[in-house]
């Protein structure tokens, strides 16, 4: 079994955030220094369009002057160093992802922060932190795709192992 390690995350952030917003219950970690974010015009009507959402996923962001937000806290959920950089990250995935329907967008939103905030291609982890990956893959509702229906597993035959370094 071979698993795309950052499409595993992304499903298991994204059914966690799932169930935080059908909860509506997220402990906020609040920032030792809050951060400052300046965003262009169009970027900053995005943000302040979802900005409920992101609320109930645990961010605190508010306003702060003209395309100005200023960043208190983020989901509890999350293990975020540069919390500016992750706003950004999920407004570019936001952005990329056509949203048909306001009730899709929740669900949106817990996708581009999936993505946004999953572990980097090449990030290398101890064994541990594999077997936590792991573990917590397959007790997903839908393990085997990512929230954007790519596929997070394939199982290869030992014999086509054998084949391929037989030649």
């Amino acid at each position: 079994m071979v698993i795309d390690q950052k499409r595993a995350h992304e499903r298991i952030l994204f059914e966690k955030f799932m169930e935080v917003l059908k909860s509506e219950s997220v402990a906020s970690q609040q920032q030792l220094f809050p951060q400052t974010i300046e965003l262009n015009p169009a970027d900053s009507e995005l943000l302040n369009s979802i900005l409920e959402d992101l609320l109930s996923l645990g961010f605190d962001i508010r306003e702060f002057g003209k395309n100005t937000f200023i960043i208190n806290g983020t989901p509890g959920v999350l293990d975020i160093s540069s919390p500016e950089l992750i706003v950004e990250k999920l407004l570019e995935e936001y952005k990329n992802s056509p949203v048909n329907a306001r009730s899709k967008a929740k669900e949106q939103i817990a996708i581009s922060l999936a993505k946004a905030s999953a572990l980097e291609y090449g990030t290398e982890l101890k064994q541990e932190e594999i077997d936590h990956l792991i573990d917590n893959l397959f007790a997903c509702a839908t393990p085997n795709f990512s929230p954007d229906g790519k596929k997070v597993l394939t199982i290869i035959p030992i014999e086509d192992i054998e084949k391929s370094f037989s030649k």
